[in-house]
């Protein structure tokens, strides 16, 4: 994986990107957060699939999302706002986007609570094969990369190729960072152990799991969970 330090940073407000700025290669966020589009279209792929994204919708991202973001216009201009749950992610509408600006300007995290309130679902504009096969790999599918080629109809070189070209990383890759990261999301929703987490989520063992975990997250399976028995953090 990726070096688990190249962490982009978050900063709440609004902002607007243009010419190459807009185009934005894979990367990483240690924190959740929510982009709500103001103006501007681009596609975002992400864990949660490829979207493309127009004024009014919102994509909620996670702690530990990796995605990239392709230009459709040439100015994007995106409102971002904390997001702590972890578990609603993906691409949503919203009615007033600006009122949600102005709400910002004063305190992001009431912004936050009243977009949780307003959130619309939205199926995608774009049925694009590689959306298709990113839902297949972070389910947790056991079908096999040729397996996933025959069932598109498109021969195994074009769907790595045609993949990283869409997503910025390998499908092998992608698909072990999401296996990592429910791994990691069950440290806190389940009691069961470690070996148990590992076997549950296909890994071959617990050392497997922790050379994932703390390669995406910079923190062992182990360290996870002393740091949420402590109250250090809240997962």
């Amino acid at each position: 994986m990726a070096d688990p330090h190249t962490y982009r940073s978050i900063h709440f407000g609004v902002e607007t990107l243009s010419g190459d700025e807009t185009h934005v290669p894979r990367h990483r966020h240690l924190g959740g957060y929510a982009n709500v589009v103001l103006a501007g279209s681009f596609v975002e792929s992400s864990f949660a699939g490829r979207m493309l994204v127009e004024a009014g919708d919102v994509l909620l991202h996670g702690r530990f999302d990796c995605h990239a973001n392709l230009p459709r216009s040439r100015r994007v201009q995106v409102l971002r706002l904390p997001w702590e749950q972890d578990a609603v992610e993906g691409q949503f509408r919203v009615r007033d986007p600006d009122r949600l600006a102005i709400l910002a300007a004063r305190d992001p995290y009431e912004a936050m609570r009243v977009l949780a309130e307003e959130l619309r679902p939205l199926l995608s504009r774009e049925q694009h094969w590689t959306h298709t096969l990113a839902s297949w790999l972070a389910s947790g599918s056991t079908l096999s990369l040729h397996q996933c080629a025959r069932k598109l109809g498109i021969r195994p070189y074009e769907l790595s190729r045609g993949f990283r070209c869409e997503f910025g990383v390998s499908p092998k890759l992608f698909r072990l960072e999401a296996r990592s990261r429910r791994a990691w999301a069950a440290l806190f929703r389940s009691s069961r152990s470690l070996t148990q987490i590992a076997q549950d989520h296909g890994f071959s063992d617990l050392a497997h799991m922790s050379r994932s975990i703390r390669a995406l997250t910079s923190h062992s399976p182990t360290e996870w969970r002393e740091l949420t028995q402590h109250g250090a953090l809240n997962g």
